[in-house]
């Protein structure tokens, strides 16, 4: 490994240019850009999703896209090296921010008595004609990894050498953390563009991360009547919002693209707008844009009882009982006899499972 003069000014000045212009950092251009400025001549680029699941690997002859033929998925449960990368970064709760060199040495990891013949080592000789590596770790949980390769013959990774990595790994990281910037400043602008032409008041933009990327006066305003003061802390900080998680939910309907979610909390309506940013080696990152408005409660509890199966005429005792009226007070509002109303009454009580007008009231906030 040779480092090759003025490596450092004419990497980050390359990756500069690149920032404004390109669409993805971990690509050809970038293993050129290394083997060019640093003299790495062997290196992948090897992704993964947040969740450990292969998608692909970039080396000087392009992208190779995960399928069913492809040569990790034999040796990925053998990818001892990969495994403790991941392990390491969900403990560390590993983001795109880090620029703290993340260095594996191969041989740190696996022992020298088992490493010669070890499946890793057959892996990377079988593949690469290679015997040696030190992996890069980056991104959400490592799904990016940059693994350097050396041949039997060139020998392990001297200390010199991997305090070289360490160096390049801080101008890469760096380069990296100032590309995800620019791309998510595009990104929300776009999003809020979207919302603009939409004539939404209210909103905010996370990632899948659960952080606040942005948020406006109003949709603040009517958070914190909801979640308390505290939560325009929350949007201040590079922390993950506790309160995010309850917002978008676990389900299905969250992990799809195409569907709009709609939330009732406290009287107010939540639309979740899904936005993904995919790229060529496979990788996607997921963002929301949520839109927030004012509901009619008493317009809101129809469409509540709407659920329950009622017929029109209990609906309607239904949204009189949810505005506090009377047995009385309900008969003389839609021209019924007192008794009428008050079967009514207990056939919507009985429908939904109820026996009282404050177990009702209940009901409707746990729909909510």
């Amino acid at each position: 490994m040779e480092r090759k003069n003025g490596g450092q000014i004419g990497f980050l000045l390359e990756m500069a240019d690149r920032q404004i212009s390109a669409r993805e950092f971990f690509s050809n251009v970038l293993l050129d850009s290394i083997q060019r400025n640093f003299g790495l001549k062997s290196v992948l680029i090897y992704c993964f999703d947040t969740k450990n699941n292969f998608l692909s690997w970039t080396d000087s002859n392009g992208i190779h896209i995960n399928s069913e033929d492809h040569p990790y998925m034999g040796f990925a449960a053998n990818d001892v090296v990969g495994n403790k990368v991941y392990h390491d970064a969900v403990r560390d709760k590993l983001t795109y921010s880090n620029v703290k060199p993340r260095l594996y040495r191969s041989t740190d990891i696996i022992s020298p008595i088992d490493y010669d013949c070890s499946a890793y080592v057959r892996f990377l000789e079988e593949n690469f004609g290679a015997h040696y590596s030190t992996t890069l770790a980056m991104g959400i949980n490592a799904c990016i990894r940059m693994v350097i390769l050396k041949r039997f013959d060139d020998g392990d990774f001297t200390a010199k050498e991997m305090d070289e990595l360490s160096k390049i790994y801080v101008y890469i990281a760096n380069s990296y953390k100032n590309f995800k910037k620019h791309e998510q400043t595009r990104i929300i602008s776009n999003i809020q563009d979207e919302i603009i032409s939409s004539n939404e008041k209210a909103y905010l933009i996370t990632d899948d991360f659960m952080h606040v990327m942005c948020c406006n006066n109003i949709a603040m305003d009517y958070l914190k009547n909801i979640f308390g003061v505290s939560v325009e802390e929350h949007t201040r900080t590079n922390r993950p919002c506790t309160w995010l998680p309850f917002l978008l939910g676990e389900s299905e309907q969250a992990t799809n693209a195409s569907h709009v979610q709609t939330r009732i909390i406290k009287g107010y309506i939540f639309k979740i707008y899904t936005y993904d940013q995919g790229y060529s080696h496979g990788m996607v990152d997921r963002y929301h844009w949520i839109t927030i408005s004012e509901s009619d409660p008493y317009k809101l509890a129809d469409q509540r009882m709407k659920k329950l199966s009622l017929t029109q005429t209990e609906l309607k005792v239904a949204e009189l009982l949810y505005k506090g009226l009377t047995y009385q007070a309900i008969a003389n509002e839609l021209v019924i006899s007192y008794h009428t109303a008050k079967n009514h009454v207990h056939s919507i009580y009985e429908k939904c499972g109820v026996r009282s007008r404050f177990e009702l009231y209940k009901l409707l906030k746990e729909l909510e």
